[in-house]
């Protein structure tokens, strides 16, 4: 058995039945033809067509055409497959457009809710923006309005969200704090 397409030419066709058989191009026993070995074509085969097929083995034994196409013939099957490619990816970009529209108003309400829902002691991202190499937070106490400032390490610290719109705001350094007026936090 040779790898690769084949050339013969249709010998007996049983149209009823949906078989034949290739005589090969090279010498050669006859081939068995199935209508499902064919690729969907224009027209059923006919005694006379040059076929051009690749041999498999079945489990018994038997030799047989498969991937097989009518010479001549365009394959209805390529030009139906083309219009269905680009239908489906007309419809896809349509699904990706209505995905990403959906995410982002998802995405929006989302952020509005926890906007309304959120305790305004909590800034915006933007507002919490570090100042660079200044690690020392100055933050106003909500429950006595005192100026605290907190350096790393301390208790409270990795929870202390600095917000400028209130006031509060980054040092470089703790002289630099308490030369502004801001005390030391006791944790």
């Amino acid at each position: 058995m040779k790898p690769g397409l084949n050339k013969g030419q249709l010998v007996k066709w049983n149209d009823d039945r949906g078989f034949g058989f290739i005589k090969p191009s090279e010498s050669g026993r006859e081939v068995f033809l199935h209508i499902s070995a064919i690729k969907t074509t224009g027209r059923r085969p006919k005694v006379g067509d040059t076929i051009f097929y690749e041999l498999v083995t079945e489990a018994d034994g038997k030799i047989r055409a498969s991937g097989a196409s009518i010479q001549g013939v365009v394959s209805q099957s390529s030009t139906l497959q083309r219009a269905k490619t680009a239908l489906n990816k007309q419809k896809n970009k349509k699904r990706g457009l209505r995905e990403t529209i959906l995410s982002i108003g998802v995405l929006a309400s989302i952020v509005l809710i926890q906007m309304q829902c959120s305790p305004s002691r909590v800034p915006t991202p933007i507002t919490s923006i570090t100042k660079p190499g200044c690690v020392v937070k100055g933050n106003i106490s909500v429950a006595t309005g005192d100026k605290l400032y907190h350096v790393p390490g301390m208790e409270d610290y990795d929870g202390t969200i600095i917000d400028p719109g209130k006031g509060e705001r980054w040092f470089c350094s703790e002289s630099e704090a308490v030369a502004a007026g801001w005390r030391k936090a006791p944790r």
